[in-house]
């Protein structure tokens, strides 16, 4: 009886691990997606003549709300740079949005619309890579990983 129990629990930790897997891949894509959205609806404020605190405040996504918490404690750049830090995986895009932050309104108009489209183009490339990662490895990441269970499961009973 304790073995067909630790093979059940065998099998839903290596099954779980999977998944886990798979959806950090999947949240990767859709943070990307979102920060792409969220360069674009930047740049279109900074043409309406927006401040940066004014194209934070109408952004709902997730990043833009860890800024946003961020900035009740200290000014905005600050506050951009610890939502840096705050990001649960250290990949490209941190890079990217801490340059941005470093950067951002400190050129005029025009300076700030090529810094976004720059941005915008090295996350599409992220966001791109990471779709096709996604889609390659993130039912190979569960099936294998159920395998494994499965393979445990059968070891230990």
């Amino acid at each position: 009886m304790l073995r067909i129990i630790a093979a059940a629990i065998a099998f839903v930790v290596c099954t779980f691990e999977g998944y886990s897997k798979k959806r950090e891949l999947k949240e990767r894509t859709v943070f990307l997606s979102e920060i792409s959205l969220l360069l674009e609806r930047f740049a279109v404020g900074i043409r309406c003549d927006r401040t940066s605190d004014e194209l934070l405040e109408r952004e709902n996504c997730y990043f833009a709300n860890v800024v946003k918490q961020f900035a009740k404690e200290s000014d905005a750049r600050t506050a951009w740079e610890k939502a840096c830090d705050a990001l649960p995986k250290k990949r490209g895009e941190t890079a990217v949005l801490r340059e941005l932050g470093r950067s951002f309104g400190t050129s005029d108009k025009e300076g700030t619309l090529r810094l976004l489209e720059c941005c915008e183009t090295e996350i599409a490339t992220l966001k791109t890579a990471s779709e096709k990662e996604y889609a390659k490895c993130g039912k190979a990441f569960f099936r294998m990983w159920t395998l494994c269970g499965i393979g445990a499961a059968v070891l230990i009973v």
